[in-house]
């Protein structure tokens, strides 16, 4: 079994600080979709929405559901050790319930839906009314909904789906993407309605102590 754990960056404190801070920038509104994603493939954003999950359901005791929707390389089947089964991409073109598609992590507060077998390659083949109603059903049965996603610059699909979530956060890796590619990913998200409500600075390099950095 592979050993999800080794896939959590930050400490307990930290992200439930991180917790904090994102629910004081989303302005008093309710946020409980949350798209993670990224400018281009490798920046950590898996990583990212892993973590963020993994706080959520076993530090704050909320009930969350994982979902991966890493359209070009799913991974999270591998991390928790499930076979390929049907998944989100299976539910979101209403050919299964969501009953069918929930997995049971070995966390109780957490559940993962997996991509699924659906071999799909656009999102132009969901119909924009039918995924909203099943945002909702996912919304009404967890505190929840952490939605790995691909890279922005990797899929037109991926920044015409955020602007269904609450709120999307943007993972950069520090000292390797240009700000002109995260710049223009920004601009992508938000021309497609997107609420950016974080951005998580990831493998960053400490040059001098870190306790020096308050």
């Amino acid at each position: 079994m592979v050993d999800y754990k080794k896939y959590i960056r930050g400490n307990k404190k930290e992200l439930l600080n991180f917790k904090g801070n994102l629910m004081s920038t989303a302005s008093g509104k309710t946020v409980k979709s949350i798209m993670v994603t990224s400018a281009m493939n490798g920046e950590g954003k898996t990583t990212a929405a892993l973590s963020l999950a993994y706080t959520l359901a076993v530090n704050a005791k909320d009930r969350v559901y994982l979902v991966d929707c890493s359209w070009n390389a799913p991974t999270m089947d591998k991390v928790f050790n499930f076979k390929e089964l049907p998944g989100i991409l299976d539910y979101f073109l209403d050919e299964i319930s969501l009953e069918k598609v929930v997995r049971q992590t070995q966390m109780s507060n957490l559940s993962l839906i997996p991509f699924g077998r659906n071999a799909a390659s656009s999102m132009e083949i969901l119909k924009p009314e039918l995924l909203k109603d099943k945002i909702a059903e996912l919304k009404s049965s967890c505190d929840y909904i952490i939605f790995d996603s691909a890279a922005i610059m990797g899929s037109a699909d991926m920044a015409v789906l955020s602007a269904f979530f609450d709120g999307v956060i943007l993972v950069i890796e520090c000292e390797k993407t240009k700000w002109q590619v995260v710049e223009l990913a920004k601009r992508k998200l938000e021309d497609a309605g997107a609420n950016i409500i974080g951005v998580v600075l990831n493998k960053r390099k400490f040059y001098i102590p870190r306790r020096l950095y308050g």
